[in-house]
């Protein structure tokens, strides 16, 4: 792969690249932007990507990485969700995630019996799952459980390049897909941009399901705010064997807090919040 740079911008309104430092002979503008259309071939993968890319091909390095780090990431994110689940209890989205997923090709299949068995159930088809147009009145794709994402783009993959995956895992997926990247990358015939957005849609639920992502963890609404109130953050204090460690702690024992983000004034140690949120869940139990 040759080697790529990032010396144009994209205009908005024509989608034509420009060179940032090339001018016109005629070009009397002194903050010119770059007023000559750049002849270089550009990445494809995002439209505000505007890095030159080698010789036939279509995506540059750099959104190749920004995929297969998304790709590795999902693998090292699934091998702790058992952990969370364990933690988090059997109605969490972490035990979801970490429960088993339909096989792709088996979900596939069973679309195209029951298109095919339209036409011999007749009013008996909607009970069947199956609408009047043929098509299976059955759930979406999972856009977030990562053997469901993984394994789907692996057998699509695999069956357009004749290539055989064997028995089809999490970890099987994804390093098929990780050796295949390049390749898939710069095929005209696959959507990589897709692909790209799939995977860093995955990647950032499992994030939020291991809070490990960087958006602040919100809990119950504030009970001092007015209706509609905004719900509440988590404001970890810290303290740490660092020599400039300022050991930000709160009065109380926890060093933690839920703070209201329209009033900081409204805050609650998180013995306190525990306490109201369990007696509000008990009280909410007692009038139903």
């Amino acid at each position: 792969m040759t080697e790529t740079k990032r010396t144009c911008y994209r205009d908005r309104d024509n989608g034509v690249y420009f060179g940032r430092n090339e001018h016109r002979h005629d070009c009397a503008e002194v903050d010119c932007r770059g007023c000559v259309p750049c002849a270089e071939d550009h990445c494809t993968a995002a439209k505000n990507c505007a890095w030159h890319t080698g010789e036939g091909e279509l995506t540059c390095a750099r959104c190749i990485g920004a995929v297969r780090r998304d790709l590795r990431w999902i693998a090292d994110l699934a091998s702790l969700m058992m952990t969370a689940a364990i933690s988090d209890g059997v109605t969490s989205e972490a035990a979801n995630l970490a429960g088993p997923s339909p096989h792709p090709g088996t979900v596939v299949s069973r679309r195209v019996l029951l298109r095919k068995r339209l036409a011999t159930l007749g009013p008996f088809a909607a009970a069947a799952g199956i609408d009047e147009t043929g098509y299976c009145v059955m759930p979406d794709d999972d856009w977030h459980h990562p053997y469901a994402v993984l394994g789907r783009w692996a057998l699509m993959i695999t069956e357009d390049y004749g290539h055989t995956l064997g028995e089809v895992t999490t970890a099987t997926a994804a390093s098929y897909l990780d050796r295949n990247l390049h390749r898939i990358a710069n095929d005209d015939e696959q959507d990589f941009p897709l692909l790209g957005r799939e995977l860093r849609k995955c990647r950032q639920h499992l994030e939020s399901v291991l809070h490990n992502d960087n958006r602040p963890e919100r809990g119950a609404p504030c009970r001092s705010c007015p209706s509609p109130a905004p719900r509440l953050r988590l404001e970890p204090g810290h303290w740490c064997d660092e020599p400039d460690c300022r050991r930000e702690h709160y009065d109380d024992d926890t060093g933690d807090r839920w703070v209201c983000p329209r009033n900081r004034d409204h805050w609650w140690s998180q013995d306190d919040y525990r306490r109201w949120v369990y007696a509000d869940a008990q009280d909410a139990t007692m009038t139903h």
